[in-house]
């Protein structure tokens, strides 16, 4: 009885270690990151060559300008979100002015769908300023 708890332990011990050396997934370059975005924009929207190219490029400038804010001090980050809006708001003002007028509104769809999804996500706790228990009423119950 003791020899077979001992190899079952035993067993247990080396699946668990062996799960544990395995590498964890390495985060991919900004150029397949921008590649990756570019592509998945194609599919949606029908871009031409062309098209994919300059959204390519305008993602992947997106990206780095992102990871080098990431590698900023915090502090700096919160000062620089002004910057940092205007930014993003360049860069889809820029694809905005590449795509056609029906890949404007599959692409303002898809942004509004992901805007819905996010609330979903957060829990619709909508603005800071205006969560209950903070000065505001809660809002009533959903009745279902």
């Amino acid at each position: 009885m003791k020899k077979l708890f001992y190899t079952m332990a035993f067993v247990v011990m080396g699946i668990t270690a062996s799960y544990a050396q395995k590498p964890g997934k390495e985060r991919a370059t900004a150029e397949q990151r921008a590649e990756k975005m570019a592509n998945a924009l194609q599919q949606k929207l029908s871009l031409t060559a062309d098209q994919k190219q300059k959204i390519q490029q305008i993602e992947l400038d997106r990206i780095k300008k992102n990871d080098e804010w990431r590698t900023q001090d915090r502090t700096a980050i919160k000062g620089k979100m002004e910057e940092r809006k205007a930014f993003f708001k360049a860069n889809q003002e820029k694809i905005d002015a590449i795509l056609t007028a029906d890949q404007k509104k599959t692409l303002a769809a898809s942004r509004d769908e992901m805007r819905d999804k996010m609330k979903d996500r957060k829990g619709g706790k909508g603005p800071r300023g205006q969560r209950p228990g903070k000065g505001t009423p809660p809002p009533p119950p959903a009745n279902n």
